[in-house]
């Protein structure tokens, strides 16, 4: 995705000449525009806090400015900033987190951030993002610039499988697999998409009908379209690279309380230590890999 998003960025930057990008020394995002425009690009270096301060003070005389870094320190250690000096006032700020989740895999615990998506959420005011894929990612670039106010895009930091094809359109939410009414729906965001994709086509070979509604856009949460695509499902299964308890699992069991009366499963990043692994590994250990997300589709059939 830094790739794709590098060149989003550098196209942003011709398009429009009072955009400011800033990093924290994640050069790969901004190398592109850095070299187009050098005088509205900033390297604050390895400081988040104090980057979150400058993008602050720069959006504040008008300018939309983006800013990038590394998700676990973006979210954590200028937790504070991002709330007080962005969110709060509603400053035209987005922030690109490169390695969400725990995408930094055998980095271990401190590159981790299960929890970024539905901490930025909480913040007043923030769109959040979660592309699945390249395409997605520069879609959900475009959109977070291109509208008002803060907001948070989580960008994978090595190869994510694609599942689009280049000249689909592109939106906050859609389904990617299947057909509605489904027996069983998936619904799932950024490097969980894949997976539930692979998982849907295996649950069809064994005669169960399955759709994938993957989420680009996860705040503000897009009820409306979960709760359609829900319609005349006997089981919603939630996948997540995110902890199950702020993210799409909690906003789904929210938005379908009450109106739907079927069984639920919600997969997501667990409490507790985990082994250092690389990402697919770590899939595994949190049982949100394509095994437990078909165990999670065919339960109610009793074909674990």
């Amino acid at each position: 995705m830094r790739t794709a998003v590098a060149g989003t960025l550098a196209e942003l930057g011709d398009e429009r000449p009072d955009l400011v990008v800033l990093c924290a020394d994640a050069r790969a995002l901004a190398l592109r525009f850095a070299a187009r425009h050098p005088e509205r690009s900033i390297d604050v270096g390895i400081a988040e806090a104090n980057l979150m301060g400058v993008a602050a003070g720069i959006a504040r005389t008008g300018r939309p400015v983006v800013v990038c870094g590394m998700a676990p320190f973006l979210v954590r250690r200028a937790a504070e900033q991002l709330r007080v000096d962005v969110a709060g006032p509603g400053l035209d700020v987005t922030v690109l987190g490169v390695g969400g989740g725990v995408a930094y895999g055998t980095l271990g615990a401190s590159h981790h951030a299960p929890e970024d998506l539905g901490a930025v959420a909480a913040m007043p005011g923030t769109r959040v993002y979660s592309p699945a894929d390249v395409h997605d990612a520069r879609w959900a670039v475009r959109d977070a610039v291109g509208g008002a106010g803060p907001a948070y895009v989580r960008l994978g930091p090595r190869e994510n499988h694609l599942v689009h094809a280049g000249d689909e359109r592109f939106g906050p939410d859609g389904l990617l697999d299947g057909t509605l009414p489904a027996d069983v729906l998936v619904v799932a965001a950024g490097a969980t998409v894949a997976p539930a994709l692979a998982a849907a086509r295996a649950a069809r070979e064994r005669g169960v009908a399955v759709a994938v509604l993957r989420l680009v856009q996860v705040w503000p949460f897009p009820a409306a379209a979960v709760r359609a695509a829900a319609h005349g499902a006997t089981r919603v299964v939630t996948v997540e690279e995110h902890d199950t308890g702020s993210g799409i699992g909690a906003q789904t069991a929210l938005t379908l309380c009450g109106s739907w009366s079927g069984e639920t499963a919600f997969l997501g990043i667990g409490h507790g230590p985990a082994p250092v692994a690389e990402q697919e590994g770590l899939f595994r250990h949190h049982r949100i890999d394509e095994a437990a997300v078909l165990d999670a589709v065919m339960l109610e059939r009793g074909s674990m």
